[in-house]
C-alpha cells in the first residue's frame, strides 16, 4: 500500500466520483482509477462498488475509510513538526468552520495566509458545533471555530467574540427600526434547522427562558434552501447577518437585529489537548484571531463584539 494509493483513495471516497476526486487532486481520472486498482490489488478486495451516480464504498472501503484519514493526519503531523525544527511554519492545516460563516471569513484568511505565510496550505471543512468536539479529537480538524461548546480536557476553547442574531424575510418584518424581540418574532411562521443544529438549541432555550414559543412550520437543515424558502415568501428565519449579507445588499431579503437580552452567541475557537499545535497550526490559529478582530472593529461584521 501506497501513500499516493492512500490519498487518493480518501478523496475518492470523500468526493464520490473519479471525475470530482480528479479535480480536487489536479490529476487525470485514469490516473486515479489505477493507483485505486493497484491498491485493490494489493489488498486482494474491492474497495468500491462503481454505479451509475460515481463511487460508493464497499463494506472493506468503509473499514478502510476508518484509518485512513488518521494515517495521513499523523504523516503530515510528523512532516509538520520536522518542519517545525527548521523554523519554518508549512504544511497543511485543517480548520472548520460554521456553514453561516465559512463564506464570510476564510476569503481575507487565505488572502492573509498566502501573503504572509505561503508555506502553510489550509483545508477548510464546514463543521457544525456538534461535530466539533469529535472531529478534533479524532484528529480530522487541527482547529475549528464553533458555538456554545467550553473547555474540556479533550478540547481547549477560547472566546472570539459575541454575535447577534437577526429576523430574516422577505418583507413584512414587525415594524419598528430598532431590535425585535422574541416575543414579536413568536407569531410569525419560522424556517428553522431541526433540534440537532446548535442555532435551534440556542434560540428554544432562549425563548424558553423568556417564556415564549417560537412558531416554527419548517424544519431545513440546509442553508441555502432555508434562505431560498425565505425569499419565495415562504415564512421568516433567524441567522446571523455574515450569512445573509449578500442577499440584502441585492435586495432579495430583508434583516432586523433581534435584542441581544433575548438571544445571542458566542464563538470559540478550539484546539484538541490530545494533539500538540504544530507552528503551522499555530500560525493560522494567531492569524485567525487577528482576521476576526479586523472583522469586528472595521464593522465588516455587523452584529459582532470581541
Amino acid at each position: 500500500m501506497e501513500l499516493r494509493q492512500l490519498r487518493y483513495f480518501v478523496t475518492l471516497a470523500e468526493a464520490g466520483s473519479v471525475s470530482r476526486a480528479a479535480a480536487i487532486l489536479g490529476v487525470t481520472q485514469p490516473a486515479i482509477s489505477r493507483q485505486i486498482r493497484l491498491l485493490e490489488e494489493s489488498l486482494a478486495i474491492a474497495l468500491f462498488y462503481r454505479t451509475g451516480r460515481g463511487m460508493d464504498l464497499t463494506e472493506a472501503g468503509r473499514l478502510l475509510m476508518t484509518h485512513a484519514p488518521g494515517v495521513l493526519s499523523g504523516l503530515q503531523r510528523i512532516e509538520s513538526e520536522i518542519g517545525d525544527l527548521r523554523g519554518v511554519a508549512e504544511g497543511q492545516v485543517v480548520l472548520g468552520v460554521p456553514p453561516t460563516e465559512g463564506h464570510f471569513l476564510i476569503p481575507p484568511l487565505v488572502q492573509r495566509l498566502r501573503a504572509q505565510h505561503p508555506r502553510i496550505a489550509l483545508k477548510v471543512i464546514e463543521a457544525f458545533s456538534g461535530h466539533v468536539t469529535e472531529w478534533l479529537l479524532s484528529g480530522r480538524l487541527d482547529i475549528a471555530l464553533f458555538y456554545k461548546l467550553g473547555s474540556t480536557r479533550q478540547l481547549s476553547s477560547d472566546e472570539l467574540l459575541v454575535e447577534g442574531l437577526y429576523l430574516i424575510g422577505k418583507g413584512g418584518l414587525p415594524e419598528g427600526s430598532g431590535p425585535v424581540g422574541l416575543a414579536e418574532i413568536a407569531p410569525l411562521d419560522l424556517i428553522l434547522p431541526s433540534r440537532s443544529h446548535g442555532l435551534r438549541v440556542l434560540l428554544e432555550h432562549a425563548a424558553e427562558a423568556l417564556d415564549v414559543r417560537l412558531r416554527v412550520g419548517l424544519e431545513i437543515d440546509a442553508l441555502l434552501t432555508i434562505k431560498a424558502l425565505v425569499e419565495t415568501g415562504a415564512g421568516m428565519t433567524i441567522l446571523p447577518y455574515p450569512a445573509v449579507e449578500r442577499d440584502v445588499a441585492a435586495g432579495r431579503l430583508t434583516a432586523r437585529p433581534i435584542r441581544r437580552e433575548d438571544v445571542s452567541r458566542t464563538m470559540m475557537l478550539g484546539t484538541s489537548t490530545q494533539h500538540p499545535l504544530s507552528l503551522a497550526s499555530r500560525t493560522v490559529t494567531r492569524e485567525l484571531r487577528l482576521q476576526v478582530l479586523d472583522l469586528v472593529r472595521t464593522g465588516r461584521w455587523p452584529g459582532a463584539t470581541t
